[in-house]
């Protein structure tokens, strides 16, 4: 064991966080036992005026637990685990002079709860400090005294959403609510740290009136009032945190330990910790995972050709990620529109403490925008993101193929436009790929990147490498009708809409796949995206598999009755400010009197199963894995299931009496509640 340095300095000691062979420090059994003993130590050593806490590695903290050691001890086993973990962060509470930890980096899940354990925390201002307690969002609670120990540091209140919701933090959000007690520029960040030595060991607030057997129930049953709209209670790991962080804000913090050890050995074994560990996991390894041999090029300018909706969204996100981007579009109204986009985009994240407003500035002025033709010899990489009609796409590769460098990368987010049809206007077709992000970009994961018969193995890796500089999870597909989402989304959206023609209420067939665990129901869904812009992509499909897809009639015929959806104000529902109710026009277009069926969430849920599989068996996306993935990061498919091919794996095991879905609901730390698609 070497993942541990202590050192004596100036009267006080320096435990340094190193994991040999790592570039994370994790915690597993190993680096507690190592760090039980150096705080058994410590007692040699009664002369020390206190002890700092600090990481060696640049951009890591301590990034919490291993989870693959987590996920797979079972029994006894994990019951150890959980409990070293907490008589371990106990020996650190317990020591008779100040401890402090200095923050750089990720400081999340186990390192946050053994920043709690100390009496001090100051944090670095880096973008790549970040703080939190993710447990919920896998399925299970913090274990080693962080649901016990953060409610009495905060307030019930205040610590329940962080808890609940698994958020993470940049450092000054982290201050605001009170878990770090400064934040500093990184490179005072241990000569600041070392002055709260000054203040002794700490005394946590006392709040007799707030954390007691009579208040502490209430803000309970206020803030279980709230989790269930998001989860429909069957989410069991933020349920149990409540129940933990409720009972264990008062009284002594042993039973809380204990309380939240008995919590995760219920939860662990359960099927939807598995499914959410495993997709933890998966997005793990689309951070690393390579592609192809090919080593990838440097990005640095980039050019985003169209200002709208997609095109603001991708300009912004390069730029908050330190790109200079060219942002092109025919006209300065177009323009303004785009960059108005952007400035929103960057007051919102600003608010949220995400940016300074130096860095807000900073970001704006890397944002070259035109409204005439400018040499893009000095880009890297060029994204066109202009309308969804392919003979415009062509005109637009045409020039960019005359105005750029020959190894200038040339990407299309079209949603479901072929991509190799462009290949004829580009001199070299191997620098074509597709890079298609999903709406908003700013809060979806997932970019396909769509490789082309063309397309080389460098571009491919730079694509992908890009993809994961900036912070998106990529998942390579190949150029086939509707990439990979979209296709499989179609079919279940067309099943919807058809079954509502038929005379289903649009309220049912929603609620059934809330019920199932999206988070918004297909019909809504539709509206959000804009039912022209959904037709299109159905009649794409249609085109593509005229066997087994098609264009619900009642589509057109919404659409030319000036219907689209959410943005015209009306489709299959009216949206009159906050209120949102069937629409009538809708509704006296329907064809039948047919209520939507009983196992209408099966039903629905079957038609991706049965998609993705055709996928799988196509070669759209190289593993099941990559496609469950997808689906969950760029759709919200209910992530306690797993993706629609885990599912239907899952529904063939059970028992046939027992095959229907059960009736949990998304929880939305995983996906927002409003996303749109592209």
């Amino acid at each position: 064991m070497n993942h541990l340095h202590f050192q004596i300095q100036d009267r006080h000691g320096v435990l340094t966080f190193d994991r040999e062979g790592s570039s994370a420090n994790i915690f597993d059994r190993d680096a507690l036992v190592e760090l039980s003993a150096k705080l058994d130590a410590l007692s040699a050593h009664p002369e020390l005026q206190g002890l700092l806490i600090r990481s060696a590695k640049p951009t890591i903290f301590i990034a919490g637990a291993d989870l693959k050691a987590l996920s797979s001890a079972q029994g006894s086993d994990l019951r150890d685990l959980i409990e070293l973990g907490q008589a371990t962060f106990q020996k650190l509470a317990k020591l008779p002079f100040p401890t402090v930890a200095a923050i750089h980096g990720a400081c999340v899940g186990g390192g946050l709860e053994l920043a709690l354990a100390c009496d001090w925390r100051v944090a670095s201002d880096a973008s790549a400090t970040k703080i939190g307690l993710p447990e919920t969002n896998l399925g299970i609670l913090p274990a080693w005294g962080g649901t016990t120990r953060l409610p009495r540091l905060i307030g019930l209140p205040t610590a329940l959403p962080l808890i609940l919701g698994g958020k993470i933090m940049v450092a000054k959000a982290a201050k605001s609510k009170g878990i770090v007690d400064a934040v500093v520029p990184q490179e005072n960040l241990e000569a600041y740290a070392l002055t709260f030595f000054k203040r002794g060991k700490r005394r946590l607030p006392h709040r007799p009136l707030l954390h007691n057997g009579i208040v502490a129930p209430l803000i309970g049953k206020k803030a279980r009032k709230a989790l269930l709209e998001k989860t429909r209670g069957l989410y069991p790991g933020p349920e149990a945190a409540l129940e933990v962080a409720i009972q264990s804000c008062h009284g002594p913090l042993e039973e809380g330990f204990k309380r939240e050890r008995d919590a995760i050995l219920q939860l662990a074994p359960r099927p939807e910790t598995h499914q959410l560990m495993r997709l933890f996991l998966l997005q793990e390894r689309a951070k690393k995972h390579r592609i192809v041999q090919a080593e990838p090029h440097k990005v640095g300018r980039c050019a985003v050709i169209g200002a709208g909706v997609m095109g603001a969204g991708i300009a912004y996100w390069l730029s908050a990620r330190g790109h200079e981007v060219v942002l092109r579009d025919i006209n300065d109204e177009a323009i303004a529109k785009g960059i108005r986009a952007i400035a929103k985009n960057y007051d919102e994240a600003r608010n949220r403490r995400v940016f300074t407003p130096t860095e807000t500035q900073r970001g704006l002025d890397r944002i070259l925008p035109s409204a005439v033709p400018v040499p893009l010899d000095r880009c890297d990489l060029v994204i066109e993101a202009a309308v969804e009609r392919l003979d415009i796409k062509k005109k637009v590769f045409a020039d960019l193929a005359a105005r750029t460098r020959p190894d200038t990368i040339l990407a299309t987010n079209t949603s479901a436009l072929p991509v190799h049809e462009l290949a004829e206007v580009v001199g070299n077709p191997e620098r074509l790929v597709g890079l298609h992000f999903f709406n908003p970009v700013h809060r979806m994961q997932l970019v396909e990147v769509v490789r082309t018969p063309q397309t080389s193995d460098a571009t491919l890796a730079t694509a992908v490498a890009f993809v994961r500089s900036i912070g998106k999870l990529p998942v390579v597909v190949q150029d086939a009708p509707g990439f990979l989402v979209n296709r499989i989304l179609m079919p279940y959206l067309v099943e919807a809409a058809k079954l509502f023609e038929r005379g289903g209420d649009p309220k049912a067939i929603d609620d059934a796949m809330l019920d199932f665990g999206m988070p918004m129901g297909p019909l809504r869904l539709l509206d959000e995206v804009g039912l022209d812009v959904a037709a299109h992509v159905a009649r794409t499909l249609a085109e593509a598999f005229p066997e087994r897809m098609s264009v619900p009639a009642l589509l057109d015929k919404l659409i030319a009755g000036g219907h689209l959806g959410r943005k015209s104000g009306s489709g299959f529902y009216s949206y009159e400010g906050h209120r949102t109710t069937p629409n009538p026009a809708a509704l006296n277009l329907r064809t039948g009197n047919q209520a939507a069926p009983a196992d209408t969430a099966a039903l629905l849920a079957r038609s991706m199963s049965d998609e993705a599989r055709l996928c799988l068996n196509e070669h759209v996306a190289d593993t099941a894995d990559d496609i469950d993935l997808a689906m969950v990061l760029g759709t919200g498919y209910a992530p306690f299931r797993g993706g629609p091919l885990q599912y239907q794996i899952d529904q063939a095991m059970r028992p046939k009496a027992t095959a229907q879905p059960s009736t949990p609901r998304s929880h939305e730390s995983f996906t927002h509640a409003t996303h749109r698609h592209s």
